[in-house]
């Protein structure tokens, strides 16, 4: 599909969630709830939501029965928890830091401010204030200046007493995908999911959907990893909800024009599940 005719994800769109698959649900429940300040909404035997009780958001997904890998493995390795205000960040760190939790040193982006900590079974997530909703927009954000810079540690207040909540409105701000394939990487989510690419270098890329006020942003990162087997801890599939039936249809089409099948529509239930490179699985569903 030439440039000209591409596909456009619906600028309204934003994740729903990220679906783990994790060897020990229990500790990794306890540890999303005790150290990142995120909720039980639901609790079963073999899954575990967690989110946001405030506005009963679901933004993580726990499901049992991963195995672990001896060899880390491409695919979703990283995801953002984008909270409202920078001081959320640093009452978040310095709750890490009390309880011995390895953070990061302090990155900046054309867009945000945050940490990396990693959970008890590797995967990194990324805790940072997201400033493009809280901007006027033309004044001081730019997608194009994604890569992280180091930022001065700033000074963090006292630890609380407790593990702080994460407040709404807290989102899942964006995704880091590892993968050899960097270039049908980035292809696939440009022109077959409809992002729009704002930056690239020989060994990353970085594509956003939506604007300064709603948006969310895939990073592809090439790393020379073997693909991960289906059964293996780490990010199984993320959830995106998209505003109505025409941007389905949309999204159909365009498979069908790129001629890309390795997808499955479920049209009782309105989702959409795509499959890409080194198990990039998103399901589409609609708000």
């Amino acid at each position: 599909m030439s440039k000209m005719t591409q596909m456009m994800l619906n600028p309204s769109s934003r994740i729903g969630f990220v679906a783990l698959r994790v060897h020990d649900l229990t500790v990794m429940r306890a540890w999303y709830v005790q150290m990142l300040g995120l909720e039980v909404l639901q609790d079963s035997r073999h899954q575990v939501l967690l989110g946001l009780q405030a506005n009963h958001r679901v933004l993580l997904l726990l499901e049992g029965g991963g195995n672990i890998s001896k060899t880390p493995t491409a695919g979703l390795s990283a995801f953002a928890l984008s909270v409202p205000t920078l001081p959320v960040v640093l009452k978040q760190v310095a709750w890490l830091h009390a309880q011995g939790v390895a953070v990061s040193p302090w990155f900046k982006t054309g867009f945000s401010r945050g940490v990396r900590v990693n959970d008890p079974e590797g995967n990194e997530v990324i805790l940072e204030y997201d400033e493009g909703p809280r901007l006027v927009v033309g004044h001081g954000y730019n997608f194009t200046d994604a890569a992280g810079k180091p930022l001065p540690t700033p000074h963090l207040p006292k630890a609380p007493r407790r593990a702080p909540l994460l407040p709404p409105p807290s989102f899942i701000g964006r995704l880091v995908v590892e993968t050899p394939a960097l270039m049908a990487t980035i292809d696939h989510v440009q022109n077959t999911l409809g992002f729009i690419l704002q930056q690239k270098t020989p060994n990353w890329g970085y594509l956003t959907v939506g604007d300064n006020t709603m948006h969310f942003g895939i990073e592809v990162v090439k790393r020379q990893l073997g693909p991960r087997p289906a059964d293996v801890i780490g990010a199984h599939y993320v959830s995106v909800i998209i505003p109505n039936h025409s941007m389905m249809n949309l999204l159909q089409l365009n498979l069908q024009t790129r001629g890309w099948i390795d997808f499955d529509y479920d049209a009782a239930n309105d989702y959409l599940m795509i499959d890409g490179p080194n198990h990039l699985t998103l399901w589409f569903s609609i708000a």
